[in-house]
């Protein structure tokens, strides 16, 4: 992919990081990351990997911006209500950095369209809230062999967790999936979503942020990913601690 003009000067603080450099900047350009709902967690999910350059970023969702998501959904403003969050999303990401190509689904992923959609990109995030959508991302996720980046808030936690990592060189995922963890699919009412106990819209920002990091270090090599871990965040405590996951 052709470097633009003000590659160097825009990237600048990042280049400067010797885990990342010229070469880890260049591996964003040519990365394809696919964002599965653009709520709390999408809205600063996108906007963090547009900033730092990844190339093609994919956005899925098909609601409309309503009052009540701007307490924390951080792309949408008042003028915005009623209107499609994926068209929007475009207008102010392409903003941000308009040399990026983003591209958008204004639907919902369904088993019907999953293939064709996650087939395009090389990392999936998901920043939905119902446990339907999540699985449905792990098994699709597992069938194509593509990793991805959960996340999920309630009230003042969070949880990150990086699944389906394959980076070895016999083509073999070294890390847990979801269902590996989790094998069946909460019943309907057994847990609580964001609507019916409440969140606190700067604990999803802090969880889109740590997504994002996850999804930024996948492609550069930087540190340790979150693989065969659980890490939640506790905003009332000020708190992070990360737990081992097993099968």
């Amino acid at each position: 992919m052709k470097m633009e003009p003000d590659f160097l000067d825009r990237y600048q603080r990042q280049i400067q990081l010797s885990e990342i450099g010229l070469q880890g900047q260049q591996k964003l350009r040519d990365a394809r990351i696919l964002v599965v709902g653009l709520g709390g967690l999408g809205c600063p999910v996108s906007q963090y990997l547009v900033m730092a350059g990844v190339g093609c970023i994919g956005l899925v969702d098909g609601d409309t911006v309503s009052l009540g998501n701007l307490q924390r959904q951080t792309l949408y403003r008042n003028d915005d209500v009623g209107k499609s969050k994926v068209q929007i999303a475009l207008q102010q990401l392409q903003s941000l950095n308009p040399s990026l190509e983003v591209l958008v689904f204004g639907t919902a992923l369904t088993p019907e369209n999953s293939l064709d959609i996650v087939g395009l990109f090389d990392l999936v995030i998901d920043c939905t809230d119902n446990f339907k959508t999540r699985y449905l991302i792990n098994d699709v996720c597992a069938q194509l062999n593509k990793s991805w980046v959960y996340g999920s808030v309630s009230r003042f936690e969070g949880q990150v967790a990086v699944f389906n990592v394959n980076i070895r060189e016999d083509g073999k995922a070294y890390s847990l999936n979801y269902r590996d963890v989790f094998p069946e699919m909460p019943k309907e009412g057994e847990v609580l979503a964001c609507a019916e106990t409440g969140v606190l819209g700067s604990v999803v920002g802090v969880v889109g942020s740590l997504q994002a990091t996850e999804a930024l270090k996948y492609f550069t090599g930087a540190g340790n990913l979150l693989c065969n871990q659980l890490l939640t965040y506790n905003a009332l405590k000020q708190t992070l601690f990360t737990v081992k996951l097993s099968q």
